[in-house]
């Protein structure tokens, strides 16, 4: 017998090695497919087998303590229904005590009816917004402004806070175009100690407040987006 293989030969030869290539293939795959969902962990060595995904965390993010000009965002888990669904922007915080705004309970009562006698407010569209459960039969009011009246109280930024009634008057009289301005019947209050337990109960997220969400977005749209971004945390898969 030749030492030589004919051109017949050697393609036998390669088709059959072809062939038994395909099967190796066929069953490596197939055991792949089999897998169980814990083989995943096997090869968490490989860094491109780590995905990142988005997780919702049920419980508070904790990070930033509550202070004046800061958010409270109601936690799903809180159903008292002064708050559920809330989102307060606190105007103080003390050892003695803390006070804030519901910013998104807008009421059916018009400004107008609130203040029927003056009659620069019967043309305007203004709602009076719930600012919290204690003393609802006082106004208070958040004024975005460059130029604060006098006895404000800066809350952040741009934002100040008054109950004067001079201030009040002037606002609705001689509101200029740059300035913006909403009423609040009654705040949310805390004792000494009270808000701290709240939130490290898991009650309330802490979230930096802007001006755009107190004066701009719609009340409906508030409290599902800053909820979705004080709970919502990228993840690595397998972390």
């Amino acid at each position: 017998m030749s030492g030589n293989l004919t051109f017949r030969e050697w393609g036998g030869i390669r088709k059959g090695c072809a062939c038994i290539a395909l099967a190796t293939a066929i069953v490596l795959i197939s055991a792949l497919v089999g897998l169980p969902s814990i083989g995943l962990a096997r090869l968490n060595y490989l860094p491109w087998r780590n995905p990142v995904f988005l997780r919702i965390d049920q419980q508070p993010r904790f990070g930033l303590k509550p202070a004046k000009g800061k958010f409270l965002v109601a936690s799903r888990q809180l159903l008292d229904p002064n708050f559920s669904q809330t989102v307060v922007l606190l105007i103080d915080y003390q050892e003695h005590g803390a006070m804030g705004l519901i910013i998104n309970r807008p009421s059916e009562l018009k400004l107008s009816e609130a203040l029927p006698e003056m009659e620069e407010l019967q043309q305007r569209p203004d709602t009076i917004y719930l600012g919290g459960p204690v003393a609802r039969n006082q106004l208070l009011l958040l004024i975005r402004t460059t130029s604060p009246p006098e006895g404000s109280q800066q809350v952040f930024a741009d934002i100040y806070l008054t109950s004067s009634q001079t201030v009040i008057e002037r606002m609705i009289k001689d509101s200029k175009v740059e300035e913006r301005f909403r009423f609040y019947a009654g705040y949310a209050g805390w004792g000494a100690g009270q808000l701290d337990n709240e939130i490290a109960m898991g009650g309330w997220h802490v979230m930096g407040a802007d001006v755009e969400t107190v004066f701009d977005r719609s009340a409906s749209e508030i409290w599902p987006d800053l909820i979705y971004r004080s709970s919502a945390r990228w993840v690595r898969l397998l972390e």
